[in-house]
């Protein structure tokens, strides 16, 4: 019996060239130069089961990306959590948030499970003590950038997702530390999002717990370096992780106005990346009044 499921499994891994060049993955393979958002979140549907499966078998580049797609198709979770809770639907709200909350806690398992061949602390990450956690990811090497940086960033969505629980918070400690060492190993990775997550660390908090929107804004300007200025998510994340907390409407308004008017190929191969900030930006936008105090600033003007 052991000796035929090794079989099988054997056979079943010299077909994954196969299986991944069928339609279905071939399209996931190349989704990030799909404009239509709604094209690439049926895509993800539709083939996360498979990809899923095929992790199962223990090939290390089938498990990340199964990380990096149940990730992003959190993320569409997410973002109809948010048009829920604008419109006072919070039934619908919830829903979503509890989808993307499982989304995020797989990609964080299948980018763990990678990550534990280099140390024995990533099986347990979130109870090793940090010390043990630091020298783990000291073993970590510039190969396996892609499952720390979906490690990462899957442990860092899913706090977000439940600032109220005090348990969850205490763990953006560890994300910080992966995130720095993605930094020091390939800050260019993901259009160098790591840098992302450093907006947000810093201008998403109150200066009294470590907030500090100057450096947030160093850090989005470190993505039009990488990036050349054709990433528009670091507009929006300009706008909301910078401007917001500097109460800085003219500059949100003009950020995210920036980005509705880009052309949809400004970076060629990235276009979901562009769709995707273009989405959430037109959503940012219609919140201006939420967000800043307009009678006041326009007093102040005169």
């Amino acid at each position: 019996m052991i000796h035929r499921k090794f079989c099988f499994r054997i056979f079943i891994l010299l077909l994954l060239p196969i299986l991944l060049g069928g339609c279905g993955l071939a399209k996931l393979a190349s989704i990030q130069g799909e404009s239509d958002l709604t094209v690439v979140e049926s895509t993800l549907e539709g083939n996360l089961g498979t990809l899923e499966r095929l992790a199962k078998l223990g090939n290390a580049g089938i498990i990340v990306k199964a990380a990096r797609a149940c990730s992003s198709y959190a993320g569409f979770f997410e973002d109809r959590m948010e048009e829920a809770e604008i419109a006072g639907d919070m039934e619908t709200a919830e829903e979503m948030h509890a989808q993307a909350l499982d989304y995020y806690q797989r990609a964080e398992g299948y980018a763990f499970k990678v990550l534990a061949d280099s140390h024995i602390a990533f099986r347990e990450p979130r109870t090793v003590e940090i010390p043990v956690f630091e020298k783990a990811l000291k073993r970590v090497k510039k190969k396996q950038v892609e499952p720390l940086f979906w490690a990462a960033y899957a442990v860092g969505r899913g706090i977000s997702l439940q600032k109220d629980d005090p348990m969850q918070v205490i763990d953006l400690v560890r994300v910080e530390k992966m995130m720095r060492r993605v930094l020091d190993l390939d800050e260019t990775f993901y259009y160098g999002s790591a840098h992302l997550f450093y907006a947000v660390y810093y201008g998403d908090r109150s200066p009294t717990i470590g907030g500090n929107p100057e450096k947030a804004k160093e850090h989005i300007a470190r993505v039009d370096e990488i990036n050349d200025g054709k990433f528009l998510m670091s507009k929006y994340y300009l706008a909301r992780y910078y401007a917001v907390p500097k109460q800085d409407a003219q500059l949100y308004k003009q950020a995210l106005q920036e980005v509705l008017d880009a052309p949809s190929d400004i970076y060629p191969g990235e276009e979901a990346a562009t769709s995707l900030a273009k989405s959430r930006s037109k959503r940012w936008l219609d919140q201006v009044d939420m967000l800043f105090d307009l009678e006041m600033e326009e007093g102040d003007a005169e």
